[in-house]
């Protein structure tokens, strides 16, 4: 058990890397789509026997902000959307001491393994406390049994 948990703090700590990396370099270079994205909000991503659960933080965020959508061959989930800034709160600011909230647009994609068989008609979104829960429910296997091909005689 300690040293599952050792490896889940390992592969968080690679994947915060990874996306301070990205943030850091996102001041300086284009992305590739032409669309600035100028932060990427934190995201848990887990499965459970029932399939994919996506949890985003997106305080200040509000559900008409947000666009979830996945890709024709279902192997992409996209969220992306804006945290607006209140004009008036950023009008006041006479000095600034430190800024940390990220205010913009935003998007994050998620690949979802090709073994994964996802229901796409029973895929729900829901937005409560400044988090974003997706679930990606598992279409349920069939089990495999053999099947008997009947032999078109033709004259």
């Amino acid at each position: 058990m300690a040293f599952r948990d050792y490896r889940d703090l390992l592969r968080q700590m690679e994947n915060d890397m990874q996306r301070f990396s990205e943030e850091a370099f996102l001041g300086f270079l284009d992305p590739p789509s032409g669309v600035h994205r100028f932060w990427q909000p934190s995201a848990d991503v887990h499965e459970t026997h029932n399939g994919i659960v996506i949890k985003m933080e997106l305080a200040g965020v509000t559900a008409d902000g947000i666009n979830v959508s996945l890709s024709a061959d279902g192997r992409r989930l996209t969220v992306a959307g804006v945290r607006a800034e209140r004009h008036e709160e950023r009008a006041e600011r006479t000095h600034c001491h430190q800024l940390e909230i990220y205010f913009g647009p935003f998007e994050r994609t998620f690949a979802i393994h090709p073994e994964v068989d996802i229901e796409r008609e029973n895929i729900s979104a829901t937005l409560k406390d400044g988090f974003l829960t997706i679930l990606l429910p598992r279409r349920p296997r069939q089990p495999m049994t053999s099947r008997s091909i009947p032999i078109e005689v033709q004259e």
